[in-house]
């Protein structure tokens, strides 16, 4: 049993202000009037056909990509391809005859990503075989009822609380009105803008504003210096972490140190003492792959809906003629996680074709993306399952060559 460590550091005063429904509430309104608006707006949907070699095998494919807008599909593309792709055509084509078009073009796609906003897909589109997937995925920390009990048995999480001690990291909470501007210039947007170079999507600032009306800037000191801060606000039971960064100057050595570590520990332990039960970590890309969702996987008991105001505007769709051959190397190195038709999400990945399939290695690939609040995690094989391998309950092995190229017949054969 894993004993807890003492405090990192408690959190100072000011407490955050429990008025967070305020901003739920306008979120709430700006997603009902973008998703009015947004099919007036997007009543031509350019479909573009791409063609470039594919990033695992550097065979050629095709991707075809109807998106308009903002692309939420824009970080598919690239994980898809291995160099920028040539663009073959660009259609302007109807909404309302999208769907036709997308399955009567030639010359056929290995591929398919439609981004369309959610009323235009639910009008126009047949989703039945198309795989959907989240634009962005939310995950949170169910909190106990303190901190011994959400270490107990983890000793990931009990080593990152000692850590922070021995770095001497503190936190303490503040509401005054100046801060954000700083906030913003010198930590959070250099961060991001490094860490995440052209798939950077930076929150605006005046979005961020609103936020801090009703919430606070939790930061973080090393040796009374301030190295880090995030925006964060409290809605009823939730703690919500809206963006964090680092000194952008001193990032790579405050990572190593445990910064990052630290700021989601001092998160925690401001969300115990405010009564709340929920942590809410904000958004990541829907990828077992994804380096973010990867970090959080420590923390995080579960997966919820993200509701960016182009997230839960948006129905991200993927189809394709056969899962074999460019498909299977693309959910090799980039695993989707989607809508599982019953209610909640799961994941679809492939073994990678450069290793051997044995049970050894299936279970390092297993424990490398599994990740708490899947339903299924359905695993697409080179080759027969290794009968020595012990499946874990939430696991499904496919065999590519029996696995069906419908997607409803995949899902239903295999849930």
């Amino acid at each position: 049993m894993t004993s807890a460590p003492p405090p990192a550091s408690a959190p100072a005063a000011p407490q955050l202000p429990a008025s967070g429904r305020v901003i739920a509430l306008l979120r709430e309104l700006q997603i009902r009037g973008m998703s009015l608006l947004q099919p007036f707006l997007q009543w031509r949907v350019p479909v573009r056909l791409l063609r470039g070699a594919e990033r695992a095998s550097g065979r050629e494919a095709r991707l075809r990509v109807a998106a308009v807008g903002p692309d939420t599909a824009a970080h598919l593309i690239q994980h898809f391809f291995a160099a920028e792709p040539v663009e073959e055509s660009c259609t302007l084509v109807p909404v309302w005859s999208l769907d036709r078009h997308l399955r009567t073009s030639q010359p056929e796609a290995d591929l398919t990503l439609i981004s369309l906003n959610n009323l235009s897909a639910r009008l126009f589109l047949n989703q039945e075989d198309a795989l959907a997937v989240p634009p962005m995925i939310s995950s949170y920390i169910q909190l106990p009822k303190d901190v011994a009990t959400l270490l107990r048995g983890n000793r990931k999480l009990a080593d990152d609380f000692r850590r922070v001690r021995q770095q001497g990291f503190a936190c303490h909470i503040s509401t005054a009105a100046d801060e954000l501007d700083d906030l913003y210039d010198r930590f959070y947007l250099p961060y991001v803008s490094a860490r995440h170079s052209q798939m950077v999507q930076v929150a605006p600032r005046s979005m961020l504003r609103l936020v801090h009306r009703v919430g606070g800037i939790q930061w973080l000191t090393q040796k009374g210096e301030r190295v880090g801060g995030g925006l964060v606000y409290r809605s009823g039971g939730d703690f919500h972490a809206i963006v964090n960064g680092l000194r952008h100057d001193k990032a790579d050595e405050l990572l190593r140190h445990g910064a990052l570590a630290a700021m989601y520990v001092f998160m925690l332990q401001q969300a115990l003492e405010m009564g709340c039960t929920r942590v809410i970590l904000g958004g990541s890309r829907p990828s077992l792959h994804d380096g973010v969702l990867r970090y959080k996987a420590k923390w995080l008991t579960g997966l919820t809906r993200h509701d960016g105001y182009l997230s839960a505007n948006h129905t991200l769709l993927l189809r394709w003629p056969r899962l074999s051959g460019p498909v299977a190397d693309f959910l090799s190195h980039t695993s989707l996680i989607h809508h599982e038709p019953g209610g909640g999400y799961s994941a679809l990945c492939a073994f990678p074709r450069d290793l051997p399939l044995t049970a050894e290695t299936l279970q390092h690939q297993y424990r490398r993306l599994k990740l708490r609040g899947l339903h299924r995690l359905r695993i697409l094989l080179p080759g027969p399952p290794p009968a020595d391998f012990a499946c874990p309950p939430e696991v499904i092995l496919i065999d590519l060559a029996s696995a069906p190229s419908s997607l409803d017949q995949l899902l239903q054969r295999h849930s």
